[in-house]
């Protein structure tokens, strides 16, 4: 099978059909909660085991040459400073600007790291050109609501943060969505405050963006509708038989080999299913092993002896 080839003319005679690309405002605040660090260290001990532990401190400190009054001094010292400098970090001025726009700043890198054909997912201000630039130049948010926001974006989106719980300096993110109907979706994640929001812009990518079933694509000037299994993912069976029986019940059939390389080629954020190295059913009670290129990755099932398969069904 001359793949490559075959690869080059698909890609130049399909399409896909391209969904409404969803939006969501720009301006996203967000609430401060509880310091769950501070709260983990008021709770995570008795105040016996507390007191246990600061007459430790000061017998360390004894034996290495301090006296009494010397050691409580410079327990009390320490625990200043401590206080001191957490005071500084959880001042958290700005923090909820960092969070808006860093969430921002790791979705666009995706989408630069991974190209797409129609971008599903998008940022959107309600206010003109004019309040967002006087906002920024004087150092205020842009949180002006229109009446008719929801015909304007299909999301608005609040969050809050905390303090982790391991006092390590992480915070704890959670990013609520609200769409049209007033129902919502929330993404939880915890890391530095640097990077925190770049594992909620990863899942955003991947539910916007990723293929979902039923999706239709123009391959060779006529449509396939990929249709996916019973619950909308891609399938799992341990026989052809189970595979072929579920794309029956849902009248659809397996995709053929030729199907599934130009469905491949479309890729998984482009409308398409990417083949990976999962050995796929196919059509004809046949397999397709994409780690068996040579002399084709089409053969039969007992020629592989896999132990699952993994299959969507098409029509």
């Amino acid at each position: 099978m001359k793949l490559i080839k075959y690869l080059v003319a698909i890609l130049a005679l399909t399409s896909v059909v391209q969904a409404k690309s969803q939006t969501m405002w720009a301006s996203i605040p967000f609430i401060r909660g509880a310091d769950l660090c501070a709260y983990k260290q008021a709770y995570s001990q008795t105040r016996y085991e507390y007191m246990q532990d600061m007459v430790g401190l000061a017998s360390d400190l004894m034996q290495a040459g301090a006296k009494g009054k010397e050691a409580l001094q410079m327990l009390q010292t320490f625990d200043a400073m401590y206080d001191k400098n957490l005071y500084l970090a959880t001042q958290h001025k700005y923090l909820d600007v960092t969070l808006e726009n860093s969430l921002k700043g790791y979705l666009d890198g995706y989408y630069r790291s991974y190209p797409v054909s129609d971008r599903k997912f998008q940022f959107r201000h309600m206010n003109d050109i004019r309040t967002i630039i006087n906002n920024a130049s004087n150092d205020r948010r842009t949180g002006y609501v229109p009446a008719d926001s929801y015909s304007l974006v299909d999301y608005i989106a609040y969050g809050t943060y905390s303090f982790a719980p391991n006092c390590k300096g992480n915070i704890q993110v959670t990013l609520t969505m609200v769409d049209n109907n007033g129902n919502t979706s929330s993404y939880q994640a915890i890391g530095s405050p640097s990077v925190v929001m770049s594992q909620i812009a990863s899942r955003i990518f991947e539910d916007f963006q990723g293929t979902k079933f039923p999706n239709t694509l123009f391959i060779n000037g006529r449509s396939l509708q990929l249709v996916g299994t019973h619950n909308g993912t891609i399938g799992k069976a341990t026989s052809m038989r189970q595979a072929e029986s579920a794309c029956k019940n849902r009248g659809a059939r397996l995709p053929s080999a030729d199907e599934l390389e130009a469905i491949d080629a479309f890729g998984d954020w482009n409308g398409g299913v990417s083949i990976g190295r999962r050995v796929w059913a196919i059509s004809g009670g046949m397999v397709y092993h994409p780690g068996l290129m040579n002399p084709s990755p089409v053969r039969s099932p007992r020629s592989i002896n896999a132990k699952e398969y993994s299959y969507y069904c098409v029509k």
